[in-house]
């Protein structure tokens, strides 16, 4: 009975112990995560944004409109609004709902297929200052560290899921490649470009352009797909192609013509990149370079692709070139190393805004540079047939 009695009035006593903890220290010392995830989220809920969009295709010789949710997220006091190219880059009308649930027309600024980023800007009578979100250096994002998943998950609003990164240098798997699979997007192939960012916060159909923020209440990414881990943009990637757009209404990226791959395994080469084509009357054969070369120093960068991960870096690298000025590259062929000037021309976009004809039951668009130099064309002469209308006049 003693032992008992005893028993009783230790746990009393460590009850009141406790409770005077809770109360002197607060919920805070319980729960530690708990309060970051909180604060993080009372910095960029504000600036969350629900977009509907009424968007535009055309296929079967048609144009055709349908209903589309995503999100989004405010990046400055003006209302622009930072959300993904295939949630709002074809919008016949756009649309903001803000965490307040109020909502407000918006115009497309401008889009970037091959980055998947956009920039839409909320239309207000009044001159209004709008709630921001702030962003993160994305460079220094690690696996293990936690991160919030920020947006309207099938048209839900406003929602937060829980994660941490998983992968800094997530690319498409490679067993895509088997079936011909790429993520491709007014034919440009967003992966050339993205090294995601992948973490365990479960997104859904609706994510797409909401913020992946860290426990700072920082944007480090820009949630766009899920290959079972959830991906997102890198934040500094966004950001740069943000900034161009607001500027320019679209980025301007540079091309050289060339085609690259990884070296092979059996090289014994410590660095380069292996040029494995080189387009016909482009920069790079204008310039010398032949197939087969190893591609040492670009500018005062120098290359290094020994494995797949390491091509977006590449990539982000030859599209941002100086238009128009002279580069210098250096070459190994051979066993010599050769210097070459290049002078980068803009690259443009691959495909144009498509039209339809209805008279002759087609949708066209015309050549861009890029898709007349893939046909083999000697000029953008013409427009490009790109869906006809089963039984249509021209059908």
């Amino acid at each position: 009975m003693k032992l008992l009695k005893i028993i009783r009035i230790t746990i009393c006593a460590l009850s009141i112990v406790c409770g005077l903890v809770t109360v002197a220290f607060g919920e805070d010392m319980q729960d530690p995560l708990r309060k970051a995830i909180e604060d993080a989220v009372s910095k960029v809920k504000p600036a969350l944004v629900q977009i509907r969009v009424v968007t535009v295709a055309y296929e079967d010789g048609r144009e055709k409109k349908s209903e589309a949710y995503g999100s989004g997220v405010i990046i400055n006091k003006d209302g622009f609004v930072l959300t993904n190219h295939h949630v709002a880059g074809h919008p016949a009308r756009l649309f903001c709902i803000l965490s307040s649930k109020e909502e407000f027309e918006a115009e497309l600024v401008g889009t970037d297929a091959l980055s998947d980023i956009a920039i839409v800007r909320i239309k207000t009578e009044n001159k209004r200052e709008f709630p921001y979100a702030s962003f993160g250096d994305s460079s220094k994002v690690k696996v293990g560290d936690s991160v919030l998943a920020m947006g309207s998950p099938v048209s839900i609003s406003q929602s937060v899921t829980h994660g941490i990164v998983s992968n800094t240098e997530m690319i498409s798997p490679k067993i895509f490649d088997k079936y011909g699979i790429r993520f491709l997007l007014d034919g440009e192939d967003v992966g050339s470009l993205v090294r995601w960012i992948a973490h365990d916060a479960a997104i859904y159909p609706g994510n797409s352009g909401g913020p992946l923020v860290n426990l700072r209440g920082e944007i480090v990414g820009i949630n766009e797909i899920q290959f079972g881990l959830s991906g997102a943009i890198p934040a500094n990637l966004a950001h740069g192609v943000a900034e161009e757009i607001i500027a320019h209404g679209k980025v301007r990226r540079s091309w050289l013509g060339l085609d690259v791959q990884p070296r092979f395994k059996q090289s014994q080469a410590q660095r380069g990149v292996l040029v494995g084509g080189v387009i016909s009357g482009s920069p790079a054969a204008q310039a010398g370079l032949k197939p087969g070369d190893l591609l040492l120093r670009l500018g005062d960068s120098p290359t290094n692709v020994r494995y797949e991960e390491e091509m977006p870096d590449f990539m982000r690298l030859t599209t941002s070139l100086p238009i128009g000025k002279e580069v210098s590259a250096l070459v190994l062929r051979d066993g010599k190393e050769t210097a070459f000037q290049l002078q980068p021309i803009e690259r443009g976009e691959r495909h144009r805004k498509e039209q339809e004809l209805k008279p002759w039951g087609l949708t066209i668009c015309d050549l861009s540079f890029l898709a007349a130099k893939e046909m083999k064309r000697s000029s953008q002469a013409g427009v490009l047939v790109t869906s006809v209308r089963p039984g249509g006049p021209a059908g």
